[in-house]
């Protein structure tokens, strides 16, 4: 019997050893080859778009939004802008006709003739865009709202419509509610977003001591029928042959933004709250011409001023807010038909939500002020959080202002139409709300970079599943569900030439390059010629880290892109902290682990032998 035992206990052993040999065998492999590859992994950069590139065209899809750089003469600005974008216009045409049809009774057809009469106020320069627009959404199979090809008059009708709104009010077709409800003039007591007061957007400046470095900060959220999205949700690098280069965002289509947020070659930004319709002056030149010059041709906030209030046709009526990267001075023009006020500052806070603050203006729309007024709680709201955040705020808290629940009205965080952040659905189940948000500061300005979020600026999702369940009635076939993404950055685009260096001086070729925005992470990756060199035609303008690996070599550069500013950035590599494999932190890191992994295997082991021969 103690032989037996014996042997037994002699296989036990074996079997142990060999079970803790493998496993200390396995785990060694795993740390020593298997660990620093993941690690490798983990600090890998990949691309998170996917781009398209061709002359003078490149399209990315980021974080819900799509860029198109555009450059060349306006016939082939407005050609490829069609092309490309060819999907979003047929969405951008069917939900402007949804809306006119619901606000106006107007069908598309009627607006097809009501729009000729605008033509004649087309400067060439933006009549060969909206061809070429027109052609290039032609080539690609685009059918307007009555199901035949596309053609100019059909983009021009999109242009116009705004100017088409405001002539229809003076007209007297104005339909104050969906589907004909009716409410006072100027009374949003039924809290629904086509009454007297119509809940476009929020917006604010904040300049001097209103802000924590002293420079300037804006922001915007555009509202509309979630039957836009997502042709709203487009931002374009427009580079024409005369004028200021322009990034705005824009509802595809369009030859100005229909969004209203704009950077310009000059170094202002430019966003908008609209306001009630006033005296309309026919003959006159419509809003959409006199924007797209503004932001194509204004230099300074009274350049911009000027350009809008020149032979007006008084459309649009809005709170038009202005930031100059060059002198740090913010502004709101308040431009109603005939009457405006330009408020201006280099050191305070202007807010703005479709309330008009000048007694002139409002007097001239007919529009009550103070707390009848359905936006003037947001207006109360902006002053609330400007006394609160003065002296600190940044592009992070003005994300915030853009996400803020709290209604003025009921004293309580309620997501609603009286909300910075607009949710009219949970007010009244009309699918209408904030659609995006839009922010920058004089530092990005500077470089043209601006952040964005797709969806409501707080988070929250809009289901499309939801608003069936609660209000049917206004389930609209044309609605999908709006996720809103992450914010990130956009800026228009400029050619870097990389090149990658040893220590001595000599290029390396086959080096892996990943050039990471410092703002929203975005990465761009790419590998070296024969001469060393990565040429990347289209990098966003922003600030980024380059990282260059070539075997055990690594170098790390930090560079800014900015206008014109085709750099070529050197990175000079070198081996990697110490020599060989185990080396540095890490290789300390890779030595212990299989040591203390070692100990513990044996220790279990030794146990094992123990408890057996107790037995």
């Amino acid at each position: 019997m103690r032989a037996q035992a014996q042997r037994n206990f002699r296989q036990d052993r074996h079997c142990h050893i060999t079970l803790g040999r493998s496993i200390v065998t396995s785990l060694m492999v795993i740390i020593v080859f298997v660990l620093p590859l993941c690690l490798d992994l983990l600090h890998e950069t990949t691309p998170l778009v996917q781009a398209q590139e061709t002359e003078d065209v490149y399209l990315i899809e980021k974080n819900g939004f799509t860029y198109l750089h555009l450059e060349g003469n306006p016939k082939t600005i407005g050609l490829n802008h069609g092309k490309y974008l060819s999907g979003k216009i047929t969405r951008s045409m069917t939900a402007y006709a949804h809306l006119t049809k619901d606000r106006y009774g107007y069908t598309w057809d009627q607006c097809r003739l009501q729009a000729l009469n605008y033509w004649y106020y087309v400067p060439q320069e933006q009549r060969s865009e909206i061809e070429g627009i027109a052609e290039g959404a032609a080539s690609q199979g685009v059918n307007n709202p009555l199901g035949t090809k596309v053609d100019w008059l059909d983009i021009l009708v999109l242009n116009s419509m705004w100017d088409l709104w405001w002539r229809a009010g003076a007209l007297g077709a104005r339909i104050d509610g969906p589907l004909g409800i009716k409410s006072e003039a100027g009374n949003d007591d039924t809290d629904l977003p086509f009454n007297g007061n119509i809940h476009h957007c929020s917006a604010f400046v904040a300049t001097g001591s209103a802000t924590k470095d002293g420079k300037f900060v804006i922001g915007q959220t555009l509202w509309m029928p979630f039957y836009l999205s997502p042709a709203h949700a487009v931002f374009v690098d427009i580079v024409p042959d005369n004028g200021n280069r322009i990034l705005m965002e824009v509802t595809a289509g369009m030859i100005w933004s229909g969004t209203e947020w704009y950077l310009n070659g000059a170094g202002l930004v430019i966003g908008e709250t609209t306001l009630g319709a006033g005296p309309y002056n026919w003959g006159k030149v419509p809003s959409f011409i006199r924007l797209r010059k503004a932001a194509q041709y204004a230099n300074s906030i009274d350049d911009f001023k000027d350009i809008m209030l020149s032979d007006t046709n008084g459309a649009y009526c809005g709170d038009y807010l202005l930031a100059d990267t060059k002198t740090n001075e913010v502004a709101i023009l308040e431009l109603g038909a005939n009457e405006w006020e330009l408020a201006r500052t280099k050191d305070g806070f202007l807010g703005s939500c479709n309330y008009p603050w000048d007694p002139e203006v409002a007097a001239e729309m007919n529009a009550i002020q103070g707390w009848d007024h359905g936006s003037y709680p947001r207006y109360v709201r902006l002053d609330q959080l400007y006394e609160e955040n003065k002296g600190n705020i940044t592009i992070e808290k003005g994300m915030e202002i853009l996400s803020d629940h709290y209604d003025t009205v009921e004293e309580k965080d309620s997501p609603s139409s009286y909300t910075l952040c607009g949710h009219v659905e949970n007010a009244s189940g009309y699918p209408w709300g904030s659609l995006d948000g839009k922010i920058t500061n004089q530092t990005l300005a500077s470089r043209f970079e601006t952040w964005a979020r797709f969806g409501h600026t707080c988070g929250q999702a809009f289901l499309v599943s939801d608003l069936k369940e609660e209000h049917p009635e206004y389930a609209f076939d044309d609605l999908v569900d709006i996720i809103p993404e992450p914010w990130c950055t956009f800026g228009p685009v400029d050619e870097v030439k990389i090149t990658v260096r040893d220590k001595d001086g000599k290029a390396i070729s086959g080096a892996d390059v990943s050039i990471i925005s410092s703002e929203d992470g975005g990465a761009i990756t790419g590998i070296t010629d024969e001469n060393g060199e990565l040429v990347i035609p289209y990098v966003m303008h922003s600030r980024y880290d380059i990282k260059a690996t070539s075997g055990k070599l690594t170098g790390v550069e930090r560079f800014v892109v900015q206008e014109d500013s085709e750099l070529t950035v050197v990175v000079s590599i070198e081996e990697k902290g110490g020599s060989g494999l185990f080396s540095g932190t890490a290789g300390l890191f890779m030595i212990l682990i299989p040591l203390i992994l070692l100990g513990v295997a044996v220790f279990v082991v030794m146990k094992r032998k123990k408890s057996t021969v107790a037995k």
